[in-house]
């Protein structure tokens, strides 16, 4: 499988094609939901059935995920306060598990509580040690101002930066099964790294291949690694 590019199709049919122990880290922003609420006459219920969908898809998901990474390679997967608790489940028997709050520098909406936060999940079957090239530690509560430029639930390529910086080092391979705009991939290109992108919807696809092309202008591909792909199995 070629690195540095995002193919357009299902990660689970894309990461059949990527040999076992070959990703140094899964970083990731999936599409996820709260329960929603339905009204049963006056008494309102939220339909848990969201959560458990989501679950098993993720499930599917993570045993690929055990299967592509290196021992001690680390997992982040975006997410709310909800699906942390599922994500917690998921991964109960990993080694490591924590927390990182992104303070995304803006209020958001809600009643009482109005979110200024969102969370990233992080998980590692073994243990890793900090990459102190350009950093001390990782802090738990990270500060970057939101972007919605490209796409309704963008990273700021700052943010994640640093994850990739701090957890990983020059010329490893990072996955992100998610894509959407291509954040994780000019992160990557930012800090050395390849990558590997799965992206479904067309549109994304599309909006991720001119976000980078402006930026580099298609030179990028295979320019931090010694091989330009990792063989399939």
């Amino acid at each position: 499988m070629e690195l540095n590019i995002i193919y357009n199709e299902d990660c689970i049919e894309g990461m059949k094609k990527i040999p076992s122990a070959s990703i140094d880290m899964v970083l990731t922003d999936p599409p996820y939901t709260s329960p929603t609420v339905h009204a049963f006459g006056r008494q309102k219920v939220n339909r848990l059935s969201d959560l458990a969908i989501q679950e098993f898809y993720f499930a599917e998901i993570k045993k690929e995920w055990e299967r592509i990474l290196k021992p001690n390679a680390p997992v982040l997967i975006f997410c709310d306060d909800i699906y942390s608790a599922v994500l917690m489940g998921l991964f109960y028997e990993w080694q490591q598990k924590n927390l990182v709050i992104w303070d995304k520098g803006r209020i958001g909406m809600g009643n009482p509580f109005r979110k200024q936060h969102e969370l990233v999940f992080y998980a590692n079957r073994g243990s890793i040690e900090l990459n102190k090239t350009n950093m001390s530690h990782i802090p738990t509560v990270i500060k970057e101002t939101i972007t919605k430029e490209h796409h309704g639930a963008e990273k700021p390529v700052k943010l994640l930066m640093k994850l990739i910086d701090g957890l990983t080092k020059e010329n490893a391979t990072v996955l992100d099964c998610f894509m959407g705009s291509g954040s994780t991939a000019i992160a990557c290109l930012e800090t050395k790294r390849n990558y590997i992108g799965f992206e479904l919807d067309k549109s994304y696809y599309e909006t991720s291949q001119n976000r980078i092309y402006s930026l580099y202008g298609g030179l990028f591909s295979n320019s931090f690694s010694t091989e330009s792909s990792i063989e399939t199995e």
